[in-house]
């Protein structure tokens, strides 16, 4: 499992996915970013051959406009271009970059987004009821949303910093402990653990 220090950013490729607006607003933004940028001094393709693939598609989205089948094809065949460019200037940015968040944040690329730890709420509504077996009893607590695993653990009373817990773990928000000694008072506790631990 990798943890939060291992993420690498990176550049992502949702170019193909964008609406003809949002490509050629967000290709603006790049080429925007990327001319004089001093740490970017000979990326692949140039500025300039960006700068001309970037004119170009928004040159031909205008006419495009008409409906005109020729000028629609041109636009289409220009916008493959420009993904094609922009996604090997991206492989370029984020192979000089090695990583650097602000040498990428400064070249207006999408990035991949660093993967948020998600806090678990504390498990609720703790019940405990007599299980089928004089020895047994039921433990409870409200189901949570994801893909939660539950730690249920007992031990003598009272708890002490020495007790011994021992520790039951539940796919479910039950489980059933075991092996109880009749007229003994326990004490209970429980975990929500998620699926990234």
């Amino acid at each position: 499992m990798k943890s939060q220090s291992d993420f690498i950013p990176s550049v992502t490729k949702p170019y193909k996915t964008w609406s003809d607006k949002k490509l050629s607003a967000e290709a603006v933004k790049i080429q925007t970013a990327m001319t004089d940028n001093p740490d970017f001094p000979a990326p692949v393709p140039s500025i300039a051959d960006y700068s001309t693939a970037v004119g170009a598609f928004i040159a031909q989205l205008g006419k495009a406009g008409t409906r005109d089948l020729n000028a629609v094809a041109a636009k289409n065949a220009r916008r493959k271009e420009l993904i094609a460019s922009t996604i090997t200037l991206g492989t370029s940015v984020s192979l000089t970059a090695n990583g650097n968040l602000e040498m990428l944040l400064s070249t207006s690329f999408p990035l991949r987004r660093q993967p948020q730890p998600v806090v678990l709420a504390k498990p609720g509504n703790f019940r405990c009821t007599n299980g089928i077996n004089p020895s047994e009893l039921d433990l409870k607590v409200d189901t949570m949303d994801g893909d939660v695993s539950f730690n249920l653990s007992y031990t003598v009373y009272p708890p002490t910093q020495q007790s011994a817990w021992t520790t039951v773990t539940s796919s479910k928000s039950s489980g059933t402990i075991t092996g109880l000694e009749p007229g003994k008072k326990y004490w209970f506790r429980v975990a929500a653990i998620g699926s990234k631990g």
